[in-house]
């Protein structure tokens, strides 16, 4: 098994590649089979929850009943789901990004293989596709 030094699962591999075989890991995702691991331990209230890392930053999306919660590196948000106007995706390469108008505007960066689940939990949750103008 091959893991980056900084456990990232895209882009270009860090300068220090280390191969393991055994149970030493030197990566904190190594061990990790799925995506949903790396986002701990899931809200037994949650509809949907998805977590990565690429390119270095971690991205977490939360959808539960009565919120939406938003992970990144530099912290977390929690908007209740009537402050919810509008959200919309936005893709790029290996990623997509999940914008979401509330009182005020926030995003996470995503794997687009979660993109299409993303995007039908969305809708199920708080409606199809709305873009607001910028």
């Amino acid at each position: 098994m091959t893991s980056t030094d900084d456990g990232d699962v895209g882009g270009v591999p860090a300068a220090g590649t280390v191969t393991t075989t055994g149970p030493t890991l030197d990566s904190p995702t190594v061990g990790i089979t799925d995506f949903l691991g790396l986002a701990g331990r899931e809200d037994p209230r949650s509809v949907f929850t998805c977590s990565s890392r690429v390119h270095g930053v971690t991205g977490t999306l939360l959808v539960l009943p009565d919120a939406l919660v938003l992970g990144e590196d530099d912290g977390t948000v929690r908007i209740p789901a009537a402050e919810v106007d509008a959200w919309w995706d936005s893709s790029s390469g290996d990623v997509f990004s999940l914008a979401v108008q509330g009182r005020h505007r926030h995003s996470v960066v995503l794997l687009s293989e979660f993109r299409r689940a993303t995007v039908h939990a969305m809708t199920r949750a708080y409606g199809p596709l709305n873009r607001l103008s910028a």
